[in-house]
């Protein structure tokens, strides 16, 4: 099924309360019938907050006690401001009914109360900026009223001097707190003092500092002769080294026979053991055998035996193998010296470093020593401290009493039941009679013909069990040549007149059938076609199968002379089957060939958008029908701007059933 516009949205959808013109003629024929509305409204509300005032505003009674406050005359409290406290009046006037004291009233006077309502209760005031206080309590009871007035005052009075005291009391405790720690402080600084001198064996850092002073001269001296010692030996070892340069290293020994060599090794040998016994295998006359040996076996074991040949025997010079020795010893005095320097240095270096750790000590004590004095300082300050709030606490006395108790009083409090009870009626009737004329003025129905499109309506009729017949009769026929004259001014030649509302039940049947009378009466043949439910089991004069193309021909039921009746069915088939213009039309045609004219009520435009705007384009004339007080504006104005944006036309707006009051306003 194609798709069918839907109507405007709602910022189309307006009505003219916001800006019209109150027309009091009209606001009063609608206001008049309902005026006895806000008078019962304000009966009724000031009779029940009368009840109610007297059901839940009980009689109250007031007492009142006097407490004055005397003066002190303390001249020292500026230069001693936590020994005594003075409190500003309105401050103490506070602190009457703080919850404290609340409780201990409600305790002695066995009261079934909060703290919060007893508070409701009383009242504190000051007397004329004097020093005098009233304090006032309300009770459903006289005699309570004077005891809850009286046992106010009284713990007040009891309450006063640790109240005034509260701050005196939180300084001692604090001091006596704060002395505590600093005491613990002291000992904890004493015994981190007495543990550090144990921990470092510290006894007097002046001797200690002036031994390791002594000892670093000492060494030094000592480092100096040992360094002028040295760079003599090393003067020396250089000129050796020197002579060692200009001597040869080898010299020939003697000159051996080569058979006798044998001998002379195995003699040398037996010489070589004989050192090794008396020295180590590095003294020089140890190592000089060693070497004579090796050359006298290198020189016969390259010589035969048998043969008779001398051989040569070269080995070191014993001049240059002293120097080597002399060498060796400067080498290792030198090696000794070196260790010494090296030894003094690391002694110097050592003491000096104690140095820096007993200076660094030294500061360490020094802070320990800094933060005992501080803590008998502070613990020394603290305990005036104490003394002073120990003195305030002392001296601080309450400086209030009571002058006046209460009295019973004579006569209730005044409750204002009456005026209450007024004042709710006048509101309840303002209220009602704005509710009232409010809805009237921004009533979105449809009133009179001021609501609606002047260029669409073609008549107003009035109700007709209201008014007189000739009104009714007159207003139709009225009706009737405005119709006439927009059929006139159709385009088309079409025979159709469509009748539709906004809702069922707005007189669609009713304006069908006058409709139809007069037409029967001017002698012309209708066709009046009705939609109807499906379930109303309508089976005869269907005019739903002709009009979809279904059936090629169709029979009305024909219930007078001059008048045939058909239905159309408002059934599920027409949702399933899309009806075409071109073919509505030829078949509406076809329908009212044999009429005169073809009256058609139609079902409201909302429940079949399609539908209704393909037969609405074929009538001569397109009726709508407003019922007032009761079709919305709002939904008139957009089936109006509906077949006006489809270019639906020619359309005329009726409206019926118009009270009396409203008709002839």
């Amino acid at each position: 099924m194609n798709s069918v516009p839907e109507f405007s949205s709602a910022e189309d959808d307006q009505t003219d309360a916001g800006g019209q013109k109150i027309d009091l003629g009209l606001l009063w024929s609608q206001v008049k019938g309902k005026i006895w509305l806000p008078f019962l409204v304000a009966i009724l509300c000031g009779v029940t907050t009368l009840l109610l005032t007297k059901y839940f505003i009980k009689d109250s009674w007031k007492a009142n006690t006097i407490i004055i406050r005397h003066q002190k005359n303390m001249s020292s409290q500026a230069d001693i401001p936590y020994l005594y406290l003075q409190i500003d009046f309105n401050t103490i006037m506070q602190t009457i009914l703080v919850r404290d004291h609340l409780l201990r009233v409600i305790e002695r006077l066995e009261l079934s109360l909060t703290p919060e309502d007893l508070y409701k209760n009383i009242i504190i005031s000051r007397g004329n900026r004097s020093d005098i206080i009233n304090i006032t309590a309300i009770w459903h009871q006289p005699d309570m009223a004077v005891k809850m007035s009286d046992t106010v005052s009284a713990v007040f009075l009891e309450s006063y001097s640790s109240v005034q005291n509260s701050a005196a009391q939180k300084v001692n405790t604090y001091f006596l707190n704060e002395l505590s720690t600093s005491r613990k402080a002291l000992i904890a600084a004493q015994q981190a003092e007495s543990d550090f001198r144990q921990k470092h064996k510290l006894l007097s850092f002046d001797n200690q500092m002036a031994s390791n002073y002594q000892k670093i001269q000492t060494l030094e001296i000592k480092y100096i002769e040992s360094q002028v010692a040295t760079d003599e030996k090393r003067a020396k070892l250089k000129a050796t080294i020197a002579k060692l340069t200009t001597i040869p290293k080898e010299i020939p020994l003697e000159t051996l026979v080569a058979g006798a060599a044998l001998n002379r090794i195995n003699g040398l040998r037996e010489n070589l053991q004989l050192l090794k016994l008396k020295y180590t295998s590095q003294n020089p006359k140890v190592m000089a055998m060693e070497q004579k040996i090796a050359t006298l076996q290198t020189n016969s074991d390259s010589t035969s035996i048998t043969s008779q040949v001398s051989t040569k025997i070269y080995g070191q010079n014993p001049l240059y193998l002293e120097l080597e020795l002399e060498m060796i010893h400067y080498e290792f005095d030198l090696y000794v010296s070196d260790q010494s320097l090296a030894g003094y240095r690391l002694g110097i270096d050592n003491t000096k470093d104690s140095l820096q750790r007993l200076s660094a000590l030294r500061q360490e004590h020094q802070r320990h020593q800094d933060k005992m004095i501080e803590y008998r300082h502070l613990v020394s300050t603290l305990e005036g401290r104490v003394t002073d709030s120990k003195l305030a606490l002392e001296s601080n006395i309450s400086d209030f009493e009571i002058i006046e108790n209460a009295l019973p009083p004579k006569y209730p409090e005044r409750s204002y039941r009456k005026f209450i009870a007024i004042a709710a009626g006048i509101l309840g009737f303002t209220v009602s009679a704005l509710l009232l004329i409010a809805r009237v003025l921004y009533d979105p129905r449809v009133k009179t013909r001021d609501d609606l499109d002047s260029t669409h309506l073609i008549g107003v009729l009035p109700d007709k069990d209201t008014v007189e017949e000739y009104h009714y009769y007159s207003a139709f026929q009225g009706l009737f040549s405005n119709l006439e004259q927009l059929r006139s001014e159709s385009k088309n030649q079409s025979k159709l007149i469509t009748l539709s509302s906004t809702h069922e039940h707005e007189g669609k049947s009713t304006i069908a059938n006058a409709l139809t009378d007069i037409y029967l009466r001017q002698g012309k043949r209708v066709l009046y076609i009705e939609s109807v439910e499906e379930g109303d089991n309508v089976d005869e004069a269907v005019l739903n199968p002709f009009i979809y193309g279904k059936e090629s021909r169709w029979q009305p039921l024909n219930i007078a002379d001059g008048i045939d009746h058909a239905y159309f069915v408002y059934d599920q088939d027409i949702y399933l089957n899309y009806l075409d213009k071109a073919s509505f039309d030829v078949t509406i045609n076809t329908i009212s060939q044999d009429y005169d004219v073809v009256i058609w009520e139609l079902f409201p435009a909302q429940r079949h958008l399609q539908l209704y705007s393909v037969i609405n384009n074929s009538p001569a004339a397109i009726l709508l029908i407003a019922k007032s007080l009761f079709t919305r504006k709002d939904n008139l104005n957009r089936v109006s701007k509906y077949l006006n944006k489809k270019n639906i036309k020619p359309i005329g707006i009726i409206l019926t059933q118009v009270p009396k009051d409203i008709y002839h306003a």
